[in-house]
């Protein structure tokens, strides 16, 4: 079994106050959404330089095209709820 960690560090959950859809986004989460966008640059650069020397797998591309269609669409994005009912389907199929 594994070990708790010795140093746990409790995190309040910020008050709804905290959170306003209106304000204009500040210089920290403009910049994560930079850093976001260039690392899914240089992620999708690199798997088209794998596919060109090793063959794509059918699953590695239903990931990643998966993966792309919720980033590009996210209002088609399942809930979480669907995604527990779902996953709790496949979980009594595979039962059998």
């Amino acid at each position: 079994m594994a070990d708790k960690p010795k140093n746990v560090v409790r995190v309040p959950k910020p008050p709804r106050s905290a959170f306003n859809k209106e304000r204009p986004a500040s210089r920290l989460l403009l910049d994560q959404m930079i850093h976001a966008a260039n690392a899914l640059s240089v992620h999708l650069k690199t798997l088209d330089n794998r596919a060109a020397v090793n063959p794509v797998t059918e699953e590695q591309a239903g990931r990643f095209v998966r993966l792309a269609t919720s980033v590009l669409h996210p209002h088609t994005a399942a809930s979480p709820a669907k995604k527990k009912r779902t996953a709790r389907k496949k979980k009594r199929r595979s039962r059998g």
